[in-house]
């Protein structure tokens, strides 16, 4: 079989050239690099078309600005393979991950997408961690809990065509959180997905823009999103960010409290792992001091189980 591995760019020049190499050096040399620019005004055109000009296995498609929702759908539109596999441009593949996952597809066929371990990278490429994916789709339908379904890192994912073109593709409407979003339509539209229990994808960790407002709105789309995973779950019709605010108002102060406390400090915990990934020593040991102190046991756990320390040459 042949993969078509889709990446999506915007301004992305650091880091891109890392990526794309770590595609071209795969052990399974049937595949396509199909690269959508997004508009990008660095030099991430001029890469990606040295890159294109080299390997004709490369197709570079810019387009005007439209989000990573529209440059994903366009991309994948382009693919001529059954076979999908995500790449972010910050992210690297192991050697060997398009030959395993398509074995486990090949071996598993009523998986419709299948998803790996990572290791976490800093931004000169080392090796600082590592992170095995838990998902359970029949627990979290039980527990009505999405949060057992949906924490799926995009660049390990590989997926049949046919049952994203299903799904109707990524989301263009969101701004963030649209990869969440598919992975809860897969789950509750009846299309098994599965963990691949092998490291097969080196996610990078770094600043990148970390405002606050970016975080607040982030982290509302994706309460939408597990709220109506919960929804689909129960039968009950979805809800619209505006109806999910609202009921959040309605809510009494002490849970309200509750619930910002979490995200305050869920967005402490993030911002100090791309400190971390970025060598700012200080500022990662400050954000971790205040995501304890805003939660402690969660943080704790969150440390625990997403960031297990491994030697570099692991």
């Amino acid at each position: 079989m042949a993969v078509s591995v889709v990446m999506t760019v915007y301004n992305g020049e650091r880091f891109l050239a890392e990526s794309v190499e770590s595609v071209l050096n795969q052990t399974m040399p049937n595949f396509e690099l199909i690269v959508v620019d997004d508009g990008s005004v660095d030099s991430s055109v001029s890469i990606l078309e040295s890159y294109a000009q080299r390997d004709t296995r490369i197709k570079f498609i810019p387009q005007r600005h439209a989000g990573v929702p529209a440059a994903a759908n366009l991309g994948i539109r382009h693919a001529k393979y059954e076979l999908i596999a995500r790449l972010d441009s910050d992210d690297r593949m192991l050697c060997e991950r398009l030959e395993k996952q398509v074995a486990f597809l090949e071996e598993h066929q009523q998986t419709q997408l299948v998803c790996s371990n990572c290791y976490f990278i800093n931004a000169s490429g080392r090796r600082v961690g590592s992170s095995a994916c838990r998902l359970d789709v029949e627990r979290a339908r039980a527990e009505l809990r999405p949060s057992h379904c949906l924490e799926l890192i995009q660049s390990t994912v590989m997926m049949r065509k046919g049952a994203f073109l299903k799904m109707g593709g990524y989301r263009e409407d969101l701004p963030y959180a649209e990869d969440r979003d598919l992975w809860g339509r897969f789950a509750t539209g009846g299309f098994p997905i599965a963990v691949q229990p092998a490291y097969l994808v080196e996610f990078r960790l770094h600043t990148g823009a970390m405002t606050m407002e970016k975080a607040t709105l982030q982290h509302e789309i994706c309460s939408l999103i597990d709220e109506n995973v919960k929804r689909r779950f129960q039968g009950k019709p979805e809800i619209s960010l505006s109806g999910l605010q609202a009921a959040k108002r309605r809510a009494p102060a002490m849970l309200r409290f509750r619930e910002n406390t979490r995200f305050m400090a869920l967005h402490a915990f993030k911002r100090a792992s791309r400190y971390y990934g970025e060598g700012q020593f200080l500022s990662c040991a400050l954000s971790m001091a205040a995501a304890v102190s805003l939660s402690p046991i969660q943080t704790v756990r969150r440390v625990l189980q997403r960031i297990r320390l491994v030697e570099a040459d692991a």
